[in-house]
């Protein structure tokens, strides 16, 4: 199997290639980008290896209908780059969609509906009080967990985002904000 390069004036010759529907470079070019798009989503955005390759099947084929319907003719940087710039707006709209599904199990049925709304009273106070705490914990504290936890961000890319040295600083540091949030939570029980 020859080689198929993607970068430099190479990367216009790809694209005519993919254009003319040149089916043998068409599957090279899948094959080569392939491993280095799902290893860096898969380690940056927490996600499974099938998510990922589901993913890397999508900007694929968002960037073989872009070549074939002349969306894009010229490219300024290498076709990988234009699929990690693809499959980043889809991870954004994949957890986008997950924060919005509402599972049927977490819909009370109607005859406990009465019984579970002790609980669901409960659960909104400890969300209360969490949000409380992580206010009072203040930055870094809150940064690092809002995006380990709510946005799913690796410690790898928190440690980029928040200039961190490297992701084992990241990870020192929320286990002392998580800590400080025990800490909190034990003197909010106890009313201390």
């Amino acid at each position: 199997m020859e080689e198929v390069q993607t970068n430099g004036t190479a990367t216009d010759d790809a694209i005519l290639l993919v254009k003319q529907g040149d089916d043998h470079f068409l599957r090279q070019l899948y094959e080569i980008n392939r491993p280095g798009f799902l290893k860096w989503f898969m380690a940056h955005h927490r996600i499974t290896k099938d998510e990922a390759l589901d993913l890397y099947q999508k900007s694929f084929t968002i960037f073989y209908f872009n070549v074939k319907d002349e969306k894009i003719t010229a490219l300024k940087s290498n076709i990988s780059t234009y699929l990690f710039g693809i499959g980043k707006n889809l991870v954004r709209e994949l957890f986008r969609e997950r924060k919005h599904k509402v599972q049927l199990d977490e819909i009370p049925e109607i005859e406990t509906a009465g019984s579970d709304l002790l609980r669901v009273e409960e659960e909104a106070h400890q969300r209360g009080i969490v949000k409380k705490i992580l206010e009072k914990l203040g930055e870094p504290c809150k940064s690092i967990l809002l995006m380990y936890y709510f946005k799913n961000f690796s410690m790898e890319s928190i440690a980029s985002n928040l200039g961190y040295k490297n992701e084992g600083v990241v990870k020192k540091k929320k286990c002392l904000c998580l800590k400080k949030i025990r800490e909190e939570l034990i003197e909010a029980k106890t009313g201390h």
